[in-house]
């Protein structure tokens, strides 16, 4: 039961966190990705036809276009990417760590040899705001001041991301490899994206994705993830089932001849019954509260050690 608890616990505060991650950061209402599917050892990107035909509905108010690229950070494969600071800042919803002037800071390090990380990213390589990232561009190695981490979760490798003019002058004007569509007050994100659809040619393919269809793929992917922890929850649920049946049914039976005692003395078969139930339900009682506290103790430790480190 403890272990059973602390998992559900842990479970149900990973998923609040998601949700809110979600609900705080994607925030665009269309996301518009490459129309082929990408395969191994290439990397496709959206055409600047495309992006320049679907900037102009009406609907569009902003457009943020991201690039992402490979790169060795610290020995390990880690994801650069570039984009637009201002879009994000004016239409976006990081979700910063520290947010005490979080924002100012990001603003001002526009076009500067800055970045920002994620927190995964932070954890994993011991890094804080203030702190300096050796970045390996085609030029050779230059140091970025890192501004205020954020929350994400998008990526379980390390992520580092620069203004997208930053990410220019050192990796040259790349094609994008997403762009984030920011529609007008009003705008309904579905009938947007079907017109949007409607309005490439058969030369001229993406796939578009609205929020609620992103965010609900998303929140699919994690369920789907823990859907063997909620069937080995139920199993372990079942197992103490049999297994308190069991050491109930082992006292009786040792205590047949103490029962029969009572039954001599006139005890009829609703009273030791009813003594019988008694027993149960208080042993019930305070496995279960026990079993309940040390879960919750237990569950403290998973989200506050286990989780930050997954």
């Amino acid at each position: 039961l403890s272990m059973m608890a602390a998992i559900a616990i842990m479970i149900g505060s990973f998923r609040d966190t998601v949700v809110y991650w979600v609900g705080q950061t994607l925030k665009a209402d269309l996301f518009i990705g490459p129309g082929i599917r990408p395969t191994v050892g290439s990397e496709q990107t959206v055409s600047e036809d495309v992006i320049r035909t679907l900037s102009s509905h009406p609907q569009v108010d902003a457009m943020d276009r991201f690039r992402n690229v490979d790169l060795v950070f610290e020995g390990n494969l880690a994801v650069l990417g570039g984009g637009s600071y201002d879009v994000v800042l004016d239409h976006g919803g990081l979700l910063f760590k520290s947010p005490e002037n979080a924002r100012e800071a990001v603003r001002s390090s526009i076009g500067q040899d800055a970045v920002i990380i994620p927190e995964p990213s932070a954890t994993r390589y011991h890094k804080r705001d203030g702190d300096v990232l050796q970045i390996p561009p085609p030029a050779g190695v230059k140091p970025f001041h890192i501004v205020p981490t954020y929350y994400d979760y998008a990526s379980d490798r390390g992520v580092v991301i620069m203004d997208r003019a930053t990410f220019a002058k050192y990796f040259g004007e790349l094609p994008p490899t997403g762009v984030a569509a920011y529609l007008k007050p009003g705008a309904d994100p579905e009938a947007v994206r079907a017109e949007m659809l409607d309005m490439l040619d058969e030369g001229h393919r993406a796939f578009i994705f609205s929020n609620r269809t992103l965010r609900g793929e998303i929140l699919q992917v994690f369920d789907s993830t823990f859907a063997i922890t909620y069937a080995l929850e139920l199993i372990a649920i079942a197992v103490a089932m049999l297994g308190v049946a069991g050491t109930l049914l082992t006292l009786v039976l040792e205590r047949r001849r103490e029962l029969s005692l009572l039954r001599l003395t006139g005890a009829d078969r609703r009273q030791v019954r009813r003594m019988v139930i008694i027993e149960a339900a208080l042993i019930g009682a305070v496995s279960q509260g026990i079993g309940l506290a040390v879960g919750f103790g237990l569950s403290m430790v998973l989200i506050y050690v286990i989780n930050v480190q997954s």
